[in-house]
C-alpha cells in the first residue's frame, strides 16, 4: 500500500534528481496511455475486441497516475497547505486500480490462451464491463475507508482502523497479485509454447503429404517436376521434429517472451513496495527515507511501462499505431495470424 510512502515527502527532501525523474516517467505515462486511449477510442475495429476494454481501462488510471498523482506527489514537496491524508487516499486509489487492472487482464489472457473454448462464453460484454467496473471500484472504496475514523478522538482506534485497512490492502492488492501473476504467466507462456509446436509440427506433416502427393502424381503421369538444391535440403528435415523446431514462431510466442521479462519489472516494483508498505504502515521494521524514494519511483516506472507492454505488443493496437505515422504505415505488414494477443 504506496500510501504511506508519500507521506513522507514533506518529512524528507526530494532532491533535483528524483524531482526531473519522475517528471519524465509522468510525461512517458500520460504520453503513452494518452496514445493508447486515443487509439481505442478512435478505432471501432479495436473496440469490438472485448480485451481491449482491459486495455483501455489500464491506460485510462496509469494516464491519470501520470497525469495527477505524480503532479501532486510533486506539489505536495512544495506546498505546505497540501493535505497528505487526502492526497494519500487518491495516490492508493489510483495505483491500487492499476494493480487491479494489470491482474484482471491477466486473468482474461489465461482463460483466452489455456481454456478458449471455455472463453467463448464466459468473456460476454456484460461481464467484461463488470469486471473493469469492480476493478475500479474495490480499490476506491478500501483506499477512501479511512474517512470512517479519521476525525475519531481516538488515537488508538485511528491506529487499530488503519493497520487493518492497510493490512487488507496489502493483501489483495500488492501480495496476491505479486505471488500469482509469475505461476500463471508461466501457465500462458507454456500453453502458448505448446500450442506453436503443434501447430508446426502440422503444418509440416502437411506439407510433406502434400509433397508425396505430387510425386505420386507425377510418376503417374510421367511428369518430371524439377527439384531444386534448396528444396533437397529442405526434404532432409521435413517431417522431423528438428525441422518444426526450426521453422520460425508464431509472433504471438515472441510477445509472450517479451512479457514475461516486463512482468519480472512488474515483480520487482511491486515486491519492494509490499516490504515497505509492510514496515511503515503495520510498524514491522523501519525502512529509511530512500527506500521510499525508490518504491514510489518504481511504482510511477510501473504506470509508464504499461502501454508498452498491454498495449504495443498486441498486434492489432500496434497496426492502428503504426497508422499514425505514414512512414510506418506504408512499410507495414499484416499477419494473418494475428491472435490478438
Amino acid at each position: 500500500m504506496p500510501a504511506e510512502n508519500v507521506t513522507c515527502v514533506k518529512s524528507g527532501t526530494l532532491n533535483n534528481f528524483v524531482i526531473i525523474l519522475v517528471s519524465f516517467i509522468a510525461f512517458i505515462a500520460v504520453m503513452g496511455n494518452g496514445i493508447v486511449i486515443y487509439v481505442i477510442c478512435t478505432r471501432k475495429r479495436l473496440q469490438r475486441v472485448i480485451a481491449n476494454c482491459f486495455v483501455l481501462s489500464l491506460a485510462g488510471v496509469d494516464f491519470l497516475v501520470g497525469l495527477f498523482v505524480v503532479t501532486f506527489y510533486i506539489i505536495c514537496h512544495f506546498w505546505s497547505g497540501c493535505q497528505i491524508t487526502i492526497f494519500n487516499m487518491f495516490f492508493n486509489m489510483f495505483t491500487l486500480v492499476s494493480v487491479a487492472n494489470i491482474f484482471i487482464m491477466t486473468l482474461d489472457r489465461f482463460i483466452a490462451i489455456v481454456h478458449p473454448l471455455r472463453y467463448l462464453s464466459l468473456a460476454t460484454s456484460r461481464r467484461v464491463l463488470a469486471a473493469v467496473i469492480t476493478t475500479w471500484v474495490l480499490p476506491t472504496i478500501l483506499s477512501f475507508t479511512p474517512l470512517l475514523w479519521m476525525f475519531s478522538s481516538s488515537k488508538s482506534y485511528r491506529t487499530t482502523a488503519t493497520k487493518i485497512q492497510a493490512f487488507i490492502a496489502i493483501t489483495m492488492f500488492e501480495v496476491m497479485p505479486t505471488v500469482t501473476m509469475p505461476f500463471i504467466y508461466a501457465r500462458i507462456f507454456f500453453a502458448v509454447r505448446r500450442h506453436a509446436r503443434l501447430m508446426a509440427l502440422q503444418t509440416t506433416q502437411l506439407e510433406y503429404n502434400s509433397e508425396i502427393k505430387e510425386d505420386c502424381l507425377a510418376k503417374t503421369t510421367s511428369i518430371k517436376i524439377p527439384t531444386t538444391s534448396q528444396d533437397n535440403n529442405k526434404n532432409i528435415y521435413k517431417g522431423s521434429p528438428q525441422y518444426a523446431r526450426k521453422r520460425r514462431l508464431p509472433e504471438h510466442v515472441l510477445n509472450i517472451t517479451v512479457l514475461g521479462t516486463v512482468i519480472a519489472f512488474f515483480e520487482l516494483c511491486w515486491s519492494l513496495d509490499i516490504v515497505v508498505s509492510s514496515c511503515k504502515k503495520l510498524g514491522l521494521c523501519v525502512i529509511d527515507d530512500s527506500a521510499l524514494r525508490v518504491s514510489d519511483v518504481m511504482i510511477f516506472a510501473n504506470s509508464a511501462i504499461n502501454p508498452v507492454v498491454y498495449a504495443l505488443l498486441k498486434n492489432d493496437i500496434r497496426r492502428e499505431m503504426g497508422k499514425l505515422w505514414p512512414c510506418t504505415h506504408k512499410n507495414q505488414v499484416i499477419d494473418r495470424n494475428d491472435l490478438n494477443y
